[in-house]
């Protein structure tokens, strides 16, 4: 049996897939029974149930004007709150109201389902924040099938504070997003964002202020970021004295600093998520999980090229710390240094003792060095 569809040219054919790899034209996902094919062009394939929805429908109970059909479009679902890129959509003639076609599906269906939502739940969640000069809207992000996936990994579409892959993120996350300039970013980074950051080694001068971001900067104007030398294009803090720009994760990023006899500076250390393309000044090689680095001289310095000291007796600890590579010992998220008793972060390098699970800052085991030499060297 041939059947005509109003979105596609040729006459589509009746037919049972039973291999799950062909994707719906309309909803995204695969198809498993009875679908429509274009046997002519072999691109257009679509489930019979999304087949059979009509170009206009009206359901007044759930929405007052008439909803079209919607073709390619990235918008916020109005029923489910979702963000979402899809081939097929329902809009409103008369206003923004969108529907993705799984919920026109589920409502237009389904009259219990318009009871399920109360008049809060048909409310989009907008708000002003200082990281963008336009209302942004929360939505949810979740990637359920193979297609959306694809899509999202085609548009490459990045959170502009934490600059990590949307699609690469967990099931199902919350998000804001300003459409007119492609801005997304996770409700977390939102949330976590300060208003100001004081006190940051890599410039600890002056207090640094949030920059807005703003959509297609001239590329002759880009910057790199103080801390970590890569090209900022999102969210930044800046300083309003000095030209000193730094991502959003490396003005809140926790360092250290300590005074070592290889270099007549401070040297701050760095871990692996702040590290890019970055040579050991002292035997060239590539520095990987860690480094230490002087911002006054631009000198960089890995672990191994640096005398610490491999093991080390604590006067207020039974057993010796040994220095080792960046970890966590649980997943509570709250990292705290055992000699300090201060916030500590998990990827930088720590004195550890695995017998008593006590941890260590590395500035303050040399502290406690040059203490013990000082001390030997009065005696």
């Amino acid at each position: 049996m041939e059947f005509q569809h109003f979105l596609h040219p040729h006459k589509l054919r009746s037919m049972e897939f039973e291999d799950n790899q062909v994707i719906c034209f309309g909803c995204l996902d695969f198809i498993v029974g009875p679908a429509y094919y274009c046997t002519e062009c072999r691109k257009f394939v679509m489930h019979k149930s999304c087949g059979a929805f009509p170009p206009q429908v009206q359901k007044v109970t759930f929405h007052p004007h008439p909803l079209i059909f919607n073709t390619w479009d990235v918008f916020v679902c109005d029923a489910c709150k979702r963000l979402t890129a899809s081939f097929i959509s329902y809009r409103c003639m008369h206003c923004e109201f969108k529907l993705h076609l799984k919920c026109a599906m589920a409502i237009f269906n389904d009259e219990h389902e318009i009871g399920k939502r109360d008049e809060e739940d048909h409310q989009k969640t907008t708000i002003r924040h200082f990281c963008h000069p336009h209302q942004l809207t929360r939505c949810t992000l979740s990637l359920t099938t193979h297609m959306e996936k694809e899509l999202w990994r085609a548009l490459k579409s990045k959170c502009v504070a934490c600059n990590l892959d949307i699609q690469g993120t967990p099931l199902l996350i919350f998000v804001y997003v300003c459409f007119y300039c492609l801005f997304i970013i996770h409700e977390s980074c939102i949330n976590e964002m300060p208003r100001q950051v004081q006190r940051n080694l890599f410039h600890p001068h002056h207090v640094l202020l949030p920059r807005p971001f703003l959509h297609n900067i001239d590329a002759s104007k880009q910057v790199r970021c103080y801390a970590c030398r890569e090209t900022i294009e999102g969210c930044s803090f800046y300083c309003n004295k000095c030209d000193v720009n730094l991502h959003v994760l490396c003005a809140k990023y926790q360092t250290r600093a300590i005074k070592h006899t290889c270099h007549p500076h401070n040297l701050l250390q760095l871990g692996k998520s702040i590290i890019h393309n970055i040579s050991c000044d002292a035997c060239g090689e590539d520095c990987e999980d860690s480094c230490f680095n002087c911002k006054n001289c631009d000198f960089y310095i890995h672990p191994p090229c640096i005398p610490l000291p491999s093991s080390f007796m604590h006067k207020h600890h039974l057993h010796p710390l040994a220095l080792v590579s960046p970890f966590v010992e649980d997943d509570s998220g709250d990292y705290y240094c055992d000699m300090c008793e201060t916030e500590r972060n998990p990827d930088l390098q720590v004195y550890y003792c695995e017998e008593c699970n006590f941890i260590a800052h590395i500035d303050c085991v040399l502290y406690e060095v040059r203490h013990l030499q000082m001390k030997l060297k009065l005696n």
